[in-house]
């Protein structure tokens, strides 16, 4: 049988120790007989390291030693009979000539034949009927030797001091799965071999100060002593000497090579969640110098601490400044914490307020420029055009901060900026809609119509900034986008604005009845309800589709998703930790309407919200001149005279709403309403969504490449703000198993998988849009 052969370019140092044992038993047929045995001695066990992985292409090599013939491991004697095939155990092929490994046995011992120990006596006159792999000059085959020789060997470079050789002799399981290729072309060394028993030093340095016991009891004696001598040639610095208080020194001076280990504990932080602890420990003590009298130090935890509370106490002290003065300040604190957004600390969740800054910076800047026009339409325009900047600067400043003392200091700022500007807008346009109604059910202009393959999503409560958010979110998916704004239905709640946004508002009405803001339907003169409105969409020859059906793509379809509007009653200023959530649902919704088939999904909402920490206003309105009476809006008795804004209700003209001025509210403690006459509730945002390849993106991965723990991705077209991961589930971000990587170019992305417990573990590899999600991933095995 013919032994497989691998090619030079692939060809491994196991392979070629495979090759060269295969060699020995060759012979000329036309004056020799087969030899009966391949004798390889190996007096110093050099060996020995290797024989799991020659077992595995060698089923005839024999080893001499306690009997287990399990690993065809046996005495002398039982070594004959497995020679001479008389045991059934020697069922390898009969054209493999056996091989013999003799573990602390020199040639010279065994040809020595009356001197020889007893146990190798019976052996010794398989020298004269057997063939030695040995060198051309009858010495043994070292693990140098082989390496350096070319003439039977791989005529490689190698040095010969005393710490390269142990290296060698230490990393022989992984130098044998290493590339022959791969070697040539340079002297190898002891930082070569150390290399391969350690092929990521920088994370395993991590790893170790991390947690070195923990790092001690993975490794084996071996992988901890090239760790050391890696550390002492690349880092000047002796784990086990010195300690891992030294080391996190070093990490901190980020001098010479340490800079790059920084480097790689910045990157990927979470994966040593013990080492600022450590850091913490291993900060030099202060002689008392003020640390806001020197530069203070992104390494330090406590430097970091320390200004992040200097600005919490600062960000404070704005609640009752005036505008203009809290503009300018944040400015400046700007100046001093900005670039704290860049170190390791905010990656790790603790420079909140640093990271709160840059929104309320937007806030400011936003705030400080006047909401203008003439007219309600004017106003509506500017607002469109930039205006809610300054409402999502808010919500952005909400989210960025966690703790009760953060959001105090953020919601200063907040009631210091917004809060003015907020309530200036809101008179303005008050005054505007007072002499120039917004349109009613008899004056709004006509909805588009819905063909064939377009299905309309409903958000609830939408408001325009986040409708841009989504607008963003949906862009990067590759999917084509139109926007328009439009009038709500007044009052701006969902009873009287949802019934207005559906394909049926034709056919809805009331008189002088506005009780819940509910119409009626027109030909038969009972209320709207959820029943009435899905019998309604069906006639129309709509359906109604459930959060995880498709329905007929051929067709058309209403399907609702969002929580924001109840969330924000339930929550007030926590709605801002809700909002990322339900874009990144509503995305994944219209991407799975659009792969269904569907040409276009229409967004539409009923209306948008006011929100302001601490609560809005109270304004009072005496419960003899209403109906019912909201947050933001009461259904006026017909004899009532009120000094509030009075609006029209949008499906009749005899029944009249009473507004709280500006941004009050006719009940206390509200952080969240609607209902009222403000641009943020008025003005409404709708999206029409459409994907050529049924919404798929732009980009893909087209391929991912394996070297050791190192994946290279390469991405296959274009889009901005593409980063890849590697994770266990898609979709889950706990899952990863390396940090995500922007993707650079046309040429691979290169992930490194930190934990190599992780190896053969089976994996997605996924590529990210500027909002996170998946757009693209491909399976995978971790290292190939």
């Amino acid at each position: 049988m013919t032994a497989p052969t691998t090619t030079a370019r692939n060809q491994t140092v196991l392979d070629a120790v495979l090759n060269s044992l295969r060699r020995a038993s060759r012979y000329n047929r036309s004056d020799q007989e087969s030899p009966a045995v391949v004798l390889w001695t190996d007096k110093d066990r050099q060996w020995e390291p290797l024989l799991p992985r020659l077992r595995a292409s060698l089923p005839q090599l024999l080893t001499l030693g306690p009997y287990d013939p399990s690993t065809l491991t046996g005495p002398a004697i039982w070594i004959k009979c497995m020679i001479a095939r008389t045991l059934p155990e020697a069922n390898w092929d009969e054209s493999l000539t056996p091989i013999l490994y003799l573990p602390g046995v020199s040639r010279q011992e065994l040809r020595a034949v009356e001197d020889c120990a007893k146990h190798l006596q019976p052996l010794a006159e398989l020298q004269y009927r057997g063939a030695y792999w040995t060198q051309n000059n009858a010495k043994d085959w070292t693990v140098l030797a082989f390496l350096q020789s070319s003439d039977g060997g791989l005529g490689l470079e190698v040095a010969r001091d005393a710490e390269t050789l142990v290296s060698m002799r230490r990393a022989l399981t992984q130098l044998a799965e290493t590339k022959v290729e791969e070697l040539r072309g340079k002297r190898l060394e002891s930082s070569d071999f150390d290399a391969m028993r350690v092929p990521d030093p920088v994370r395993d340095l991590l790893a170790w100060m991390d947690d070195p016991t923990a790092a001690r009891q993975r490794w084996d004696g071996g992988t901890w002593e090239s760790f050391r001598s890696i550390c002492r040639q690349q880092f000047g610095f002796d784990p086990e000497k010195d300690g891992e208080i030294v080391g996190a020194e070093r990490l901190a001076s980020g001098q010479g090579t340490w800079k790059g280990v920084w480097a790689r504990f910045a990157e990927a932080p979470r994966r040593y969640p013990k080492l600022p602890d450590l850091l913490r420990r291993a900060r030099p003590k202060t002689t008392g110098e003020d640390l806001f009298m020197k530069k203070a130090s992104a390494v330090w935890p406590q430097d970091n601490e320390a200004m992040e509370a200097e600005l919490r106490s600062a960000l404070r002290a704005l609640r009752d400044a005036a505008p203009a003065e809290a503009t300018r300040k944040i400015v400046e604190l700007e100046g001093q914490h900005g670039e704290r957004r860049a170190w390791v600390w905010a990656e790790l969740g603790q420079a909140r307020l640093a990271q709160a800054l840059q929104p309320l910076g937007v806030l400011a800047a936003a705030a400080a420029r006047p909401l203008t026009g003439g007219t309600p339409e004017e106003m509506a325009r500017a607002y469109a055009e930039g205006g809610w900047r300054t409402d999502e600067a808010v919500l952005d400043a909400l989210a960025s901060v966690k703790s009760a003392e953060d959001v105090e200091a953020v919601c200063a700022v907040v009631n210091a900026v917004y809060r003015p500007w907020l309530e200036q807008v809101a008179v303005r346009f008050q005054q505007l809609v007072t002499t120039q109604p917004l349109p009613s059910a008899a004056t709004a202009p006509a909805l588009p119509a819905a063909g064939s393959g377009t299905v309309i999503l409903f958000a609830d409560g939408l408001r325009f900034d986040v409708g841009q958010k989504l607008k963003h979110a949906l862009a990067s998916r590759g999917l084509s986008i139109a926007e328009r704004w439009h009038w709500v239905a007044q009052p701006s709640v969902t009873a009287t604005a949802k019934p207005a946004v559906s394909p049926v508002a034709d056919l809805l009405g009331a008189e002088l009845d506005a009780e819940e803001f509910r119409p009626m339907v027109a030909a038969t003169g009972k209320a709207l309800t959820t029943d009435r409105f899905r019998q309604l969409m069906g006639e129309r020859g709509y359906q109604i589709l459930a959060s995880n059906e498709t329905g007929d793509s051929l067709g058309m379809a209403w399907t609702e998703i969002g929580d924001l509007d109840s969330y924000g009653h339930g929550h007030g200023w926590k709605l801002a930790w809700r909002v990322a959530e339900v874009l990144d649902e509503t995305v994944e919704r219209i991407a799975a309407l659009l792969a269904a088939g569907w040409k276009t999904v229409r967004v539409v909402t009923d209306h948008g919200w006011l929100l302001l920490p601490g609560g809005l206003p109270k304004e009072e309105l005496s419960g003899f001149l209403a109906d019912s009476r909201w947050g933001r809006c009461a259904a006026l008795k017909q004899t009532s005279v009120v000094d509030a804004t009075v609006v029209i209700w949008h499906w009749s003209p005899h029944v009249r709403i009473a507004v709280p001025p500006g941004i009050g509210a006719f009940k206390a403690g509200l952080e969240y309403a609607h209902g009222g006459v403000s641009l943020q509730e008025c003005v409404a945002v709708e999206l029409t969504v459409t994907g050529s390849g049924a919404g798929r993106p732009r980009a893909s991965i087209s391929s991912a490449e394996w070297f050791g723990l190192r994946c290279r991705v390469y991405v296959a077209g274009t889009m901005e703000g593409l980063r890849v991961g590697l994770r266990t589930r898609a979709g889950d971000t706990a899952t990863s198993l390396a940090a995500v990587k922007d993707v650079a170019g046309s040429g691979p992305t290169t992930l490194f998988v930190e934990d190599d417990s992780q190896e053969g573990a089976a994996a997605v590899v996924v590529l990210l849009g500027p909002d996170g999600s998946v757009i693209s991933k491909l399976p995978t095995t971790v290292g190939g």
